[in-house]
């Protein structure tokens, strides 16, 4: 298999939202998210990822076989989504990505990346944790960390959610 991370493109954006909903197909059945009302990752953020040279690509062999993509918020990046598109799963790309946004965020100044997951499927926290990152203690979030889980209260239980933090 021949892997190549390259930043994501305006182009790319379409395909990124193919992987996703592709890759959002492992929770049916779970009662964590209602797949039939999910709503990908508009466009716009995709863009400003880009724009912030946030956004990354992995390709297979050519063809887009995943993406992870954040932003800063203030001194830290938040990485907002990473997927792998299912019939690419279990081959490290994942983990290629996140190891790619982190160097990112590291060199725009980021003094942690954080990111919000589900506590249980063992693609979710656990994968997280084996990559180094810990839970963050919810009397620590942030403002911006804040916001966000209120925005995700509207279609999700916070009791299934976790925010994590990787120190840079």
């Amino acid at each position: 298999m021949r892997l190549e991370l390259r930043p994501g493109r305006a182009g790319d954006v379409f395909r990124l939202q193919e992987i996703e909903r592709a890759a959002a197909e492992l929770f049916r059945g779970s009662g964590l998210i209602d797949i039939d009302a999910m709503a990908v990752a508009a466009i716009g953020d995709h863009s400003a990822s880009i724009e912030q040279g946030l956004s990354f690509v992995a390709e297979v062999e050519g063809r887009i076989a995943g993406f992870a993509f954040g932003e800063m918020h203030f001194d830290d990046a938040y990485l907002r989504e990473v997927d792998v598109d299912p019939a690419y799963q279990k081959r490290g790309i994942g983990a290629a990505l996140v190891a790619r946004f982190v160097e990112a965020a590291k060199a725009k100044g980021a003094g942690a990346v954080y990111l919000s997951t589900f506590r249980t499927p063992p693609w979710n926290a656990p994968f997280y944790a084996q990559l180094g990152f810990s839970e963050a203690p919810h009397g620590d979030y942030l403002p911006w960390m804040t916001a966000i889980e209120t925005e995700q209260a509207k279609l999700l239980d916070l009791n299934t959610r976790v925010f994590m933090r990787l120190g840079l």
